[in-house]
């Protein structure tokens, strides 16, 4: 019985060093899956081991020290990268940049979250949460509809609305998240047609809310 229980033992912390090893941003490093493969073996089948296939990402069931989680360090990479995707997030070396539809977010002339933009800006938390390292600038921008200094004036109040939401439900820091309004003076497309016509769809891309976010490390 002696034996059986410093075996169970042995096992257990052999698995939790290993996984607190388990690189999040390598999650196909063949090193951390051998680690793992010795240590859900030395914990045997009746003790919480389960059949490993080739990817270990697809152990399902496993329950860790911490909280119960299991491997939802490794599912958090595949919901980044899905909530990146989602969002069209445009990916450099040191910064993700990310684009919301104003329509999405507040309903007209207003600056108040709606809360069908719930979504959209939890996607946008969990990216900020997981990439960044630097600051976060939000920026809003609108149409040519309306005055100048109106317009900037709903662009600023928008951008800080953003932060508000993201500090309040994502759980970013607000110290490191900056907002400014630039209004109508950084269009992404024409407000009219070539005739002086108007172009809704054009206003429509042009009423948005630009997140930038300095990224932990160089992505690819």
């Amino acid at each position: 019985m002696k034996n059986t229980t410093r075996f169970i033992a042995v096992g257990f912390i052999l698995f939790a060093v290993n996984a607190l090893a388990w690189n999040v941003d390598k999650p196909d490093d063949p090193a951390a899956h051998d680690a793992a493969k010795i240590s859900l073996t030395a914990l045997g089948p009746d003790r919480g081991a389960r059949t490993l296939s080739e990817d270990i990402r697809t152990i399902e069931g496993l329950n860790l020290s911490t909280g119960g989680q299991g491997l939802a360090l490794v599912a958090s990479v595949e919901q980044l990268q899905q909530a990146i995707k989602d969002l069209d997030a445009e990916v450099k070396d040191m910064e993700i940049t990310v684009a919301l539809s104003s329509d999405v977010l507040f309903d007209f002339d207003k600056a108040n979250i709606k809360a069908a933009a719930q979504t959209e800006l939890e996607k946008l938390g969990l990216i900020i949460r997981e990439k960044r390292t630097g600051d976060v600038t939000i920026t809003g921008h609108t149409d040519a509809k309306g005055g100048d200094d109106y317009n900037l004036k709903l662009s600023d109040r928008r951008a800080a609305s953003v932060k508000d939401w993201l500090v309040k439900n994502a759980q970013i820091d607000a110290a490191v998240i900056k907002t400014q309004g630039l209004g109508e003076t950084k269009p992404v497309a024409p407000n009219t047609q070539a005739d002086g016509s108007d172009d809704p769809e054009g206003r429509a891309k042009n009423r948005r809310v630009e997140i930038v976010i300095q990224t932990k490390e160089k992505l690819k």
